[in-house]
């Protein structure tokens, strides 16, 4: 049956058995009753090349969970810079995100610090030309976990430091916590 309101909604009669799909950016149809980890590698998200992977518990996927998806993915452009103005307002504030770029500022060496930075705006304070440096390398969406929905991973010197900055969404973009990952 045609519905004009569920455009991305796709079903297929198979075996007198009806397997519904939906479609989302980046992956392609995915099948709502056999949930299945998937993921995607370079994917360009504003100035970054990105993989994106998405982890289900259940068996099957809630039609609900996929839209929630989807509204993440087709605005990540948008999310992805209010993360980053989010990420500038807290550099210089007690919390996480000052204690990451503080971290790098303090435990890289020094010679490899200055050679990282020297393409960067010598004006800035370290924390923030290290601002300047970071990546979105990440994005993972755990509709099943109770504590968030989506993480975005950022990182910067990823050769010299394997310390992740994650940013916790809930299922409709907004950012829930930071936290640092090894």
């Amino acid at each position: 049956m045609f519905s004009f309101f569920n455009c991305n909604k796709k079903s297929k009669k198979t075996s007198n058995a009806i397997v519904e799909s939906e479609t989302l950016r980046f992956f392609g149809a995915i099948t709502l009753s056999n949930a299945r980890d998937y993921e995607v590698d370079n994917i360009k998200i504003n100035d970054n090349i990105v993989s994106i992977d998405i982890n289900f518990e259940e068996d099957k996927i809630h039609p609900k969970t996929i839209k929630s998806i989807r509204n993440i993915l087709n605005n990540i452009e948008a999310i992805e810079k209010a993360i980053k103005e989010e990420i500038h307002a807290k550099v210089n504030q007690d919390g996480m995100v000052k204690e990451y770029f503080e971290f790098h500022a303090e435990e890289i060496d020094a010679q490899d610090l200055k050679m990282y930075l020297k393409d960067t705006d010598q004006n800035l304070t370290t924390e923030l030309q290290l601002l300047s440096k970071l990546k979105l390398k990440r994005l993972g969406f755990f509709p099943d976990a109770t504590n968030f929905f989506a993480i975005f991973d950022y990182r910067v010197v990823s050769e010299l430091s394997d310390d992740i900055l994650v940013v916790c969404l809930n299922n409709k973009g907004e950012i829930i916590k930071f936290t640092v990952e090894s």
